[in-house]
């Protein structure tokens, strides 16, 4: 018999989500922790802390950083003290072609100690957009997998508008005093409909600024070498190095004429290229933290004698997707959007791990079987599990030697043993046990991170909060936050009972 519209769209939706949830859940939470990143990066570098209350320059931090680290001939990129990080910030390519960063003292220009940790910045949010296979030589191959996740997701938003006939109405249903079953898919269809704009942005919006790596036969087509069709959409100069050593003009002079060229905007960045020849420049890059866009404008100077060479404007269509990648990558100074972002993006999460527990609950009578139990385990392994990774990887940057080599490596491999940990943990405890092991884990952890870092900092909550350090304390705070809702969840799952397990009632998909 044929299936109609709808049960063909249930059956996609249902498969699709069960597929790739794991996927969509992993790429949802990192995008959420990245809208803080900055602000989790100097809870987790001590060293970041605190205010800028002065600022020596760039020529200083320039004059500092180059003699004391090995820079190949690769641009070098400053970024000044900001409120969200108020600290510079240099990224450049060191030995064997890796990827540095370090920072400096606004006050001073001195480099502070190598922070040894990859931070948020550099771990959840690469996770959320390449899942880290750059590491490995398979950058595409992870740009990929999140796009196809990132498909799937409107497929599965689309869906599951035309699969609920009764979708408005059931916006206004949350039968809590109903069964599990029940009570879950009507915290999956509020959810859903309430977050549906958000979700449909998100996710679109994602795939736009990858769509050169999805669909790149129109690039192709008109431009054999990509490097040329960048190069076009945004326009510079690009010199290569001389080989003659020269030295490098006052870039707080330049600075302060890209700022009038400007109008009095603010310096998002400069890169350096070739630095200390005769053919270097500089790339000043417009700071976008007033507007939605990521619309940055670049102003390009001449490094040895200091003049302006190139002012960069983009064209409408590439106008048009830098607002659109604007609008993903939530770079404003705005903090109650921010926030707003922040909880959304959580919400994109409890929509996934409420469609994972609506399914396994619906086939509960299959709890004995090896591909349920696999099932159940990678549910709560992708969801509950990423969770407690996350909160050990932290756990992990505080009670870690400050001087230990290899820090960094050695945290991740926490985050990546903790979450393989609750992968075997829940195929060995199967069922509603694991889930309440886990989210008792989870809360013991969380609550033990303000206290870590109380303990090897002394920012304890109390201080943080009496001088206004709201980054800190933020941090700290939603780690409470976490604790006490996977401690409220653990509580609210019923105890397990033995003897056959009674079939739900069914419910719409």
């Amino acid at each position: 018999m044929r299936r109609s519209l709808r049960q063909s769209l249930n059956l996609m939706h249902t498969w699709a989500g069960i597929l790739l949830g794991a996927l969509l859940f992993l790429i949802f939470f990192m995008g959420s922790l990245s809208v803080f990143d900055e602000e989790i990066d100097r809870w987790m570098m001590p060293d970041t802390r605190g205010e800028a209350r002065a600022d020596v320059g760039y020529d200083t931090v320039l004059a500092n950083l180059l003699p004391a680290v090995e820079v190949r001939d690769e641009p070098v990129f400053l970024y000044p003290p900001s409120q969200r990080q108020p600290v510079y910030r240099a990224n450049f390519h060191g030995p064997g072609d890796t990827h540095l960063r370090r920072f400096l003292d606004p006050a001073t220009g001195e480099l502070l100690p190598d922070q040894g940790t990859l931070g948020a910045s550099e771990f959840f949010y690469p996770m959320h957009f390449g899942l880290h296979l750059d590491h490995f030589g398979f950058t595409q191959i992870g740009y990929w997998l999140v796009g196809i996740a990132g498909m799937a997701m409107l497929a599965l938003l689309v869906s599951g508008v035309i699969i609920h006939r009764r979708i408005f109405r059931d916006f206004f249903t949350f039968r809590l005093e109903r069964s599990r079953g029940r009570a879950l898919l009507d915290l999956h269809n509020v959810a859903g409909v309430m977050l549906l704009p958000f979700l449909l942005v998100i996710t679109f919006s994602g795939i736009v600024i990858f769509s050169h790596v999805y669909m790149p036969a129109g690039i192709l087509a008109v431009y054999p070498d990509p490097d040329t069709f960048f190069h076009d959409a945004f326009p510079h100069p690009d010199r290569e190095a001389a080989g003659e050593s020269a030295q490098t003009a006052s870039l707080d002079t330049m600075a302060d004429r890209a700022s009038r060229e400007w109008g009095g905007g603010e310096l998002m960045a400069l890169g350096l290229f070739h630095p200390g020849d005769a053919n270097g420049y500089v790339a000043m890059y417009k700071d976008t933290g007033d507007q939605v866009s990521y619309r940055y404008e670049q102003l390009t100077f001449d490094a040895a004698s200091g003049e302006l060479m190139h002012h960069q404007r983009l064209g409408p269509a590439m106008s048009t997707y830098q607002f659109i990648m604007g609008l993903h990558l939530a770079k404003f100074d705005d903090w109650p959007l921010m926030w707003l972002y922040f909880l959304m993006g959580l919400g994109g999460c409890l929509v996934i791990a409420t469609g994972f527990l609506v399914w396994l609950d619906k086939r509960v009578r299959d709890a004995g079987r090896a591909g349920y139990r696999a099932a159940q385990a990678t549910a709560s392994a992708a969801t509950v599990g990423l969770l407690l990774a996350t909160a050990a990887m932290l756990a992990a940057n505080r009670l870690l030697p400050a001087d230990m080599a290899g820090r960094a490596a050695a945290e991740v491999w926490v985050f990546f043993g903790a979450w393989g940990a609750s992968l075997l943990f829940g195929l060995w405890r199967p069922g509603l046990t694991n889930l309440r092991r886990q989210l008792q884990a989870l809360a013991l952890l969380s609550l033990s991170l303000p206290l870590l870092n109380a303990a090897t900092t002394g920012d304890h909550l109390a201080a943080t909060l009496w001088r206004g350090d709201w980054v800190v304390a933020g941090v700290d705070l939603c780690c409470l936050a976490a604790t006490a809702m996977a401690w409220l969840g653990a509580r609210r799952l019923p105890a397990p009972v033995s003897g056959p397990v009674a079939r739900p009632a069914t419910s719409e998909a």
